[in-house]
């Protein structure tokens, strides 16, 4: 697993949202594509930050819709301004890198994902704590 390169185990052209969008834009995405982290784009597609599930359930707290499913009040959402709430300080890394050392910067960081960048800061893909997770499942079930 030490070799592995993020290339190998990103998901490729992940859900990005432009910064200009509508903050209600967070929670549909998060809804409809059941993800937890969405990088926040330019115009051309280079990494500005990243919103995490756990940093739109801090800003407006979803409510239980009588299906027992979690929904967000849009109007509550059109409250807030994208820019305003987007983690600026954004670790990146190239397809090009390790696991390890993507390991490495998620745990020195407590970070529940990595972006993944070209030459040029635009997102290519992501990894995250889940597929880590999945990854090293299938290392350890191929060892019996």
């Amino acid at each position: 697993m030490k070799n592995i390169l993020l290339r190998d185990i990103m998901t490729k052209d992940p859900v990005t949202l432009n910064i200009d969008e509508p903050f209600c834009k967070v929670a549909e995405i998060f809804q409809k594509r059941d993800i937890r982290h969405l990088p926040i784009v330019n115009a051309q597609g280079q990494i500005l930050g990243i919103i995490s599930q756990r940093d739109l359930n801090r800003i407006a707290s979803p409510k239980k819709a009588p299906d027992g499913a979690y929904l967000y009040d849009p109007v509550e959402l059109t409250k807030y301004i994208l820019k305003q709430h987007v983690i600026q300080k954004v670790y990146s890394l190239g397809p090009d890198d390790s696991l390890e050392k993507a390991v490495e910067v998620m745990a020195q960081n407590k970070l529940g994902c990595m972006p993944i960048v070209d030459d040029s800061k635009r997102v290519v893909g992501i990894t995250t704590v889940t597929d880590i997770l999945y990854l090293f499942l299938k290392s350890l079930r191929e060892k019996k």
